[in-house]
């Protein structure tokens, strides 16, 4: 059985959920996480509910990575996307030569702010349709059972990727190796970004965005401007995105996604690496994506009169 030593940075709901996994599966595990999460985990443990049932894990905590004085096989990297600089350069400290560093986050271009710091060899990319909610300090949700899918930057399948799927595995987290993974992170985005920032704007549920045709309408075409993105820096999708995007707002109806918890939790977005990755990205390819420039632009417009944020 294959055990690792992991560090979780940003341990907020699917950081948790991963680390208090893999800690209950008997991997030596580390969070570093908000100042409240790792009070509260330090005086009742942390507690996973939900669809894989009720655990308390007693698990080592801490609100900075400079508090832990040894290194790990894996940093698994759950931070805001906004915050990816420098939490790798926080968590380099917590590298040997053999570590590895997993981005299990929404949006693009992590892998690529991590590779200039660390080099390209050690940096691992990742998704999962697992739903977690952080519902308190030391309280998670774990709201939905999904697939997380990992892979090496270069498609090679090897050891290493193996070896954390095996391990997520065994934890209850079903995993699986891709050779595709830049194709898998793209079709995850551009369900995203056809969902989400209509969700955030509008203030309804995933369910009831698709039940209006004018906002389905716009919410297909969304994902055809970043699909013809995708098509021409060749990251080959894994399946259609407008019939996903579709079925992933049927099968999570009643919920809100990310976007708008953050609008509603007054915290930042990340629409800058959702519909403005793939709107910049557009520039440079010259394929016109008006409406995730206006998407993005709108987002960022509610950022700064709601939450006070300066536009950057």
């Amino acid at each position: 059985m294959t055990l690792l030593k992991v560090a979780v940075m940003g341990a907020g709901a699917i950081g948790s959920l991963f680390g208090g996994l893999l800690a209950e599966g008997g991997n030596d595990v580390a969070l570093i996480a908000r100042e409240s999460h790792v009070k509260a985990i330090k005086q009742d443990g942390l507690i996973i509910d939900g669809v894989s049932g009720k655990h308390v894990v007693k698990v080592k905590v801490v609100t900075k990575p400079a508090h832990l004085k040894e290194t790990f096989d894996l940093i698994l990297l759950t931070v805001k996307a906004y915050d990816t600089r420098q939490a790798v350069t926080e968590a380099q400290t917590l590298m040997g030569d053999n570590s590895v560093l997993l981005c299990l986050q929404n949006g693009l271009g992590m892998e690529e702010i991590a590779s200039e710091i660390i080099g390209r060899d050690r940096v691992l990319r990742g998704v999962t349709t697992n739903g977690a909610l952080l519902k308190e300090p030391g309280l998670v949700m774990h709201t939905g059972k999904g697939e997380t899918i990992i892979g090496e930057l270069n498609g090679k399948i090897t050891e290493r990727t193996q070896k954390i799927a095996e391990a997520l595995s065994k934890a209850g987290l079903s995993t699986r190796v891709t050779n595709n993974i830049k194709g898998t992170v793209w079709t995850k985005i551009l369900i995203n970004a056809g969902i989400n920032p209509f969700g955030a704007l509008t203030g309804m549920k995933n369910g009831e965005l698709i039940r209006v045709p004018e906002l389905k309408g716009l919410m297909v075409e969304t994902v055809i401007e970043g699909k013809n993105v995708a098509k021409k820096i060749d990251a080959k999708l894994e399946g259609d995105p407008v019939s996903l995007m579709v079925k992933t707002a049927e099968m999570t109806a009643q919920n809100k996604n990310s976007m708008l918890q953050d609008i509603e939790k007054g915290k930042r977005t990340e629409i800058d690496f959702i519909n403005g990755a793939i709107s910049n990205l557009g520039k440079r390819m010259d394929v016109k994506t008006p409406l995730n420039n206006l998407l993005t632009h709108l987002v960022k417009g509610l950022e700064a009169n709601r939450l006070k944020v300066k536009p950057n």
